[in-house]
């Protein structure tokens, strides 16, 4: 069963790479039935399985909320996250859930993404000053952080669903390399 969830994921996540390419969305003809075919599919191993898959699907969505309320990912981000969610179901220990480290991933991913976007945007851009502001700031370094206020938001067209995409493929490959979705945390 492992490797039809894992398929579904590879599939899934690839025409979200896609789509997000070409049209800068994540349609809804995709994340829904994965949605519906991830309930069945862990519905089929029973109660249980339907109840991990529920499971994964809240959980994703109480990852997700908190970014889609600020503004910071799409409606199809979001309902991405909780398609992988719903098809590879809560992780035990919760925190081993799927949907988790594909975001976590996928985020890192998106941020190395960026920082190529600012540079090729040019030296002196505001948008670069802040985002490298930003970068030192997480590192512990000392720096002054340059204002960001809701007029001058960092506004970078820049298909975050590759990124997601990208992150569920590396959390497959490490799943499948050493049975956990991060070997860096002792169980």
């Amino acid at each position: 069963m492992d490797w039809l969830r894992d398929g579904l994921v590879i599939v899934v996540s690839l025409v979200a790479i896609f789509t997000d390419v070409k049209w800068h969305k994540i349609p809804n003809w995709l994340t829904f039935p994965a949605i519906a075919i991830g309930f069945i599919a862990n519905g089929l191993s029973g109660w249980n399985g339907f109840i991990q898959s529920v499971g994964g699907f809240i959980f994703a969505l109480a990852i997700m909320l908190p970014f889609f309320s600020l503004d910071l990912l799409k409606a199809g981000d979001v309902k991405l996250v909780m398609a992988w969610g719903a098809i590879k179901g809560l992780g035990q220990p919760i925190w081993w859930t799927f949907a988790l480290w594909a975001f976590l991933y996928g985020a890192l991913l998106g941020g190395l993404m960026s920082l190529v976007f600012l540079a090729q945007r040019g030296k002196g851009s505001e948008e670069k000053k802040r985002l490298w502001s930003i970068w030192w700031l997480l590192l512990g370094l000392p720096q002054t952080l340059t204002h960001v206020s809701k007029s001058s938001p960092i506004k970078i067209p820049m298909p975050y669903g590759v990124a997601l995409g990208l992150g569920a493929l590396v959390t497959i490959a490490i799943e499948r390399w050493f049975r956990i979705p991060c070997p860096f945390i002792a169980d």
